[in-house]
């Protein structure tokens, strides 16, 4: 089980420069809404945080396979560092009617159901391969987010590159589901049969 793997790792298995990084970026959080909500409206110091730990999240998936270090841990802690980042600005942008409440509570339900799904695939030994449209959406929402730190220069186009990076995200998900449900299914139910013949097994 995932989480097993987690609790019976090893101190060289937990601190990886991977994990590290994404320990920063946890850290980042609370660091980026102080930063926020103080200076606000100069967003100046909390974009430099998001900045930096959006560098971070760019560079520890890259190290973590060239370096052979992806851990079980890793592997929860890397996206949700990044989601809860993410999460963290788009939040303080609602706070502040820089976007709309709606965008924000989308964007946290999406990014909720990946992550558990994400985990129960994951705990299952299942892996599906991200595609260019997800990869295009984020890429989207990441320069609408950038810009909504400097809302008298680029709004209203801020909000329209977030719809837009929502609507690619969406029509992402709603691909990943077409194409890969009957294999995850079957992968599932294959998990658990093999899992049952293994406890018969030991009884």
């Amino acid at each position: 089980m995932l989480y097993g793997n987690i609790l019976i790792m090893n101190k060289k298995e937990i601190f990886t420069v991977p994990n590290m990084l994404s320990f920063f970026r946890l850290v980042c959080v609370p660091i980026f809404l102080v930063l926020f909500f103080i200076f606000s409206p100069n967003y100046w110091p909390a974009l430099i945080v998001f900045v930096v730990a959006s560098i971070t999240d760019a560079i520890d998936g890259l190290i973590a396979r060239k370096c052979n270090q992806i851990t079980p841990l890793g592997i929860v802690l890397d996206p949700l560092a990044d989601k809860l980042l993410k999460m963290s600005a788009l939040f303080g942008f609602a706070f502040v009617s820089i976007i709309d409440w709606w965008l924000f509570g989308v964007l946290f339900g999406i990014d909720l159901l990946m992550i558990v799904v994400g985990v129960f695939l994951f705990k299952r030994k299942i892996t599906i391969p991200s595609n260019i449209i997800g990869k295009t959406g984020t890429l989207v929402m990441s320069v609408g987010l950038v810009m909504c730190f400097f809302p008298e220069t680029f709004a209203p186009w801020n909000n329209y590159l977030l719809y837009i990076g929502l609507g690619i995200i969406i029509s992402s998900v709603i691909l990943y589901v077409a194409i890969n449900f009957k294999e995850v299914l079957q992968k599932v139910k294959a998990y658990n049969q093999e899992k049952k013949t293994k406890k018969d097994e030991k009884s």
